[in-house]
């Protein structure tokens, strides 16, 4: 029975639904990828920093933070598909990153929201959507003092502005705080978005969205309910998604046989 849905768990029905059907429906075990252990460790190093920098009013030792946060990343994920990687070259990399005097310069220059709860950081929202019998639920890495709501990504390439309006994540935020009764000045959401390059590239990319993109968002998880209720699962072999690197299902879907 699925209890909720989250803005991931929505990409992924889009991107393959036989994928989520695997993964929500069925519970198949996972392998858990690079990308998403890496990108966890970032994200909470870089909230660790900005935490203990409002809190203890200096700046933390990050290099520190991320030696810590990423061996207990991996140390939690027994089941990691490292291939012929190893471990402590994407350690190495985080380090590069998070040492950069860029990526510092835009840490340094975040303050955080502080609202009756505390520091409004990984903030847990919830999204109810008319016609829709469960809960969006999402957490929302930060919202900065001008009260624009705001999310850290890392990728192996800079973003386009087009790529960044395109995302959904910002719109189910926006709606859920609304809901919530947070006002958003001219509904505006940043990505923090922080290349894995030799040279890692920092970008800041801010829009302003609409209510008719949030209308369009509850018919879009509408439909994707009505998929899963009628049990609509096909395979979408054009995703990105659709790849040894990227599925854990690859091997009894696609790949089998090859």
């Amino acid at each position: 029975m699925i209890e909720y849905l989250s803005y991931s768990s929505i990409n992924l029905y889009l991107s393959c639904a036989e994928n989520w059907r695997r993964k929500y429906v069925l519970k198949e075990p996972t392998m858990s990828t690079i990308p998403l252990i890496f990108g966890s460790a970032f994200h909470a190093t870089i909230e660790g920093y900005i935490e203990h920098k409002h809190k203890e009013r200096t700046a933390p030792d990050i290099a520190a933070l991320w030696d810590s946060n990423w061996r207990s990343k991996v140390e939690a994920e027994k089941n990691v598909d490292w291939g012929a990687e190893q471990p402590d070259d994407h350690h190495k990399d985080g380090l590069r990153i998070v040492t950069n005097k860029d990526v510092l310069a835009l840490v340094d220059g975040i303050r955080p929201k502080v609202d009756d709860i505390g520091l409004f950081m990984e903030r847990k929202i919830t999204l109810n959507v008319p016609g829709v019998p469960v809960p969006i639920i999402g957490y929302i890495d930060i919202m900065t003092a001008d009260g624009v709501p705001g999310d850290f990504k890392t990728a192996s390439m800079a973003w386009t502005d087009s790529k960044a309006k395109e995302e959904i994540q910002p719109l189910v935020y926006l709606a859920a705080l609304n809901q919530l009764g947070v006002s958003v000045p001219k509904m505006a959401f940043r990505h923090y978005v922080i290349t894995k390059a030799k040279t890692p590239k920092v970008q800041v990319i801010e829009h302003h969205h609409t209510w008719n993109e949030i209308f369009w968002l509850f018919e879009l998880i509408r439909s994707v309910w009505r998929g899963i209720e009628r049990e609509v699962y096909p395979l979408n072999p054009g995703s990105w998604l659709c790849s040894p690197k990227y599925c854990s299902f690859w091997g009894n879907c696609r790949g089998r046989g090859m």
